[in-house]
Formats: structure tokens, C-alpha cells, sequence
């Protein structure tokens, strides 16, 4: 039953993409604001949730949710599977968030990541695109939103050791002054790192106590990797996945 419902999110999702996109010529020809960009992307993101929700039967709660500010902070996540991206942009449909440059090469999808305008990163290219990803934080920071961004770098099994590539993030602390906000879901308990077969159940979402700005760079790394380490672990007997 699973794997025919997980194939029918498969098939609804392309529908829902392909409908979304075709909006694309129309934003680009006039010029569309990244404000418009936004709400036609809350169009997919929300309609992947839906689906989850109806098709798949995996919902949501979320923990924590007054430890995040009003204002502008970062909000530091763990990674174990697709299902964050999407209901993060939910959550804070606002918001930029840090991804991998690769992604602007996407067919349609690379259009609306850069007009959004999400943070896009080459990770091959060192420094300078840590100066980058500062400056463009900087910017949405700036306009009052919130950053987004994943430390583990990609996605990671829960059966994984729990590792982190926290530059950008200690970047990102030590260079815009605002908290970070540690972040820790059990979203791999219902969808693998390497399948595509989704499982019913509900995702746990905990946002954590702010770190507040002024912390050495490591002191900062190492507290926000605990926190997220240790909350993780902690979500994973929280659950199960109904097989």
C-alpha cells in the first residue's frame, strides 16, 4: 500500500510542478517581483504538504515554535530527507534559504530558486563563496526575513553518524548579529535518505532556545552541533513509521 501511494505522490507531484511552472514565462515576461515569485512558490510548497498529508498520510506537528523570534534570526536545521525543504518554506514562506548552486540548473525549478531569491552557493569555490553567502544573507536580513540553511550539509540517513559542515552557518553567526536558532526534525523515520517509498506517521519538527549573537566561532559551532545532535537523537523515539 505504501509503495502505491508513494507512487502516486510521485505522479501528483510532477503534475503540481508542471502546473506551477508554467507560470514562469508569464513572471518572466513581466518582470515578476521576488515578492510574486514567493507566493507562486507557496503554491507548490503547500501543495507538496497537501499531498503528503492526503495521499501519503504523513503529517506534522511542530515543538518549540516561541523560540523562534518574530524578527529576522537563522534557523539551523538537521537534514534526513526532502520533506523539511518543503515544509520549512511552509512554515516561513518568507524566508531565504541556503542551497547548493547545482540547483539553478534545474529546468524551471533553478528559475524560480533564483528569482525567490534563495541563497545559492558553490561549495567548490572556498571563500569567496562564503563572502557571497554572507552578503546575500546580509541582504535578506536586511528586508526583515528569516535564513534558512541545513549544517549537515545534504541529507543524512538516521542511521548515519550525525556530522556537520558548519562553516557557513559559524560564517553566517559570527558576521550578521542576529540569534540562530538550532533545529532538529525525525523526517527520516518516514522517507529515507535512498528511497523514494514514503511511510504514514507524523513528523516531529523542534525548533530549539536561541543562540544568542557574541559567542567565540567555535564555542557558537560547538553548542549548536550538540543541541542539534542530541535533539535528533532524541526525536527518533519520539515516532514510527506505520508499515
Amino acid at each position: 500500500m505504501h509503495y502505491l501511494r508513494s507512487i502516486l505522490f510521485d505522479a501528483a507531484v510532477v503534475v503540481v510542478t508542471i502546473l506551477v511552472s508554467s507560470s514562469v514565462p508569464f513572471m518572466a515576461l513581466f518582470n515578476a517581483s521576488s515578492a510574486t515569485v514567493r507566493a507562486v512558490s507557496q503554491v507548490w510548497a503547500n501543495g507538496i504538504m497537501l499531498l503528503m498529508k492526503y495521499v501519503i498520510g504523513l503529517d506534522y506537528r511542530v515543538q518549540g515554535r516561541e523560540h523562534v523570534p518574530d524578527g529576522p534570526c537563522i534557523i539551523a536545521c538537521n537534514h534526513q530527507s526532502l520533506w523539511e525543504t518543503a515544509a520549512l518554506c511552509v512554515i516561513f514562506p518568507d524566508a531565504s534559504i541556503v542551497a547548493k548552486k547545482e540547483l539553478r540548473k534545474l529546468p524551471m525549478v533553478g528559475w524560480f530558486l533564483e528569482h525567490y531569491p534563495m541563497i545559492l552557493v558553490d561549495r567548490s569555490a572556498g571563500r569567496h563563496a562564503l563572502r557571497q553567502m554572507v552578503d546575500e544573507a546580509r541582504r535578506a536580513i536586511g528586508e526583515g526575513r528569516k535564513v534558512l540553511l541545513f549544517p549537515q550539509g545534504t541529507r543524512q540517513a538516521i542511521d548515519d553518524p550525525v556530522t556537520f559542515q558548519s562553516a557557513g552557518v559559524s560564517a553566517l553567526y559570527t558576521n550578521l548579529g542576529v540569534p540562530v536558532v538550532p533545529a532538529a526534525c525525525n523526517s527520516g523515520l518516514f522517507w529515507g535518505k535512498k528511497t523514494l517509498i514514503m511511510h504514514s506517521g507524523t513528523v516531529t519538527l523542534s525548533f530549539l532556545p536561541p543562540i544568542a549573537p557574541g559567542l567565540p566561532r567555535k564555542e557558537f559551532q560547538e553548542k549548536m552541533e550538540q543541541m542539534i545532535a542530541d535533539e535528533a537523537s532524541r526525536l527518533l523515539t519520539l515516532s514510527k513509521a506505520k508499515v
